[in-house]
């Protein structure tokens, strides 16, 4: 029995500064509206270096200590899983500067909850919040928290 399968590997990364948040207003027209920033974990990529060089590119931050909180899993359109790693960065350095994947803004939790969120990210920011939930399993009629 064969134990591989083909998997898209991502990460996100909620970067926070005292009471605010990092948020990211994407313009992907395939997944428009508020999230954190993050993408693709490149060939023989570390998760770590992954999501310090995404957020880097997308913020122009250079993250320190990331600490993973969380994963979220479904499939996509091929029937291959994706899994998006979640981080949460408190330290870090430089200036905020938005990117080609949309705009940048500080908001507290209480303001991010209040836009338009990403399709199903109200369900990924359970995982950010709540410390007792770690894994979101989305998968055609299940959308779980564990």
């Amino acid at each position: 029995m064969d134990r591989t399968e083909l998997v898209t590997l991502t990460n996100m990364c909620m970067i926070k500064k005292n009471n605010n948040i990092l948020v990211l207003d994407r313009n992907d027209p395939y997944w428009p509206g508020l999230t954190f920033p993050g993408g693709h974990v490149e060939d023989h990529e570390s998760f770590h270096d992954s999501v310090v060089r995404e957020v880097k590119e997308e913020t122009y931050l250079d993250i320190k200590n990331p600490r993973l909180c969380g994963i979220k899993q479904f499939y996509d359109e091929n029937d291959h899983r994706y899994l998006v790693l979640f981080y949460i960065a408190t330290e870090f350095t430089g200036t905020v500067k938005a990117s080609r994947e949309g705009e940048l803004t500080w908001m507290t939790e209480e303001e991010l909850l209040q836009h338009r969120l990403a399709y199903n990210f109200d369900r990924d920011l359970l995982v950010y919040f709540n410390e007792e939930i770690g894994e979101h399993i989305l998968d055609g009629q299940r959308d779980e928290l564990f």
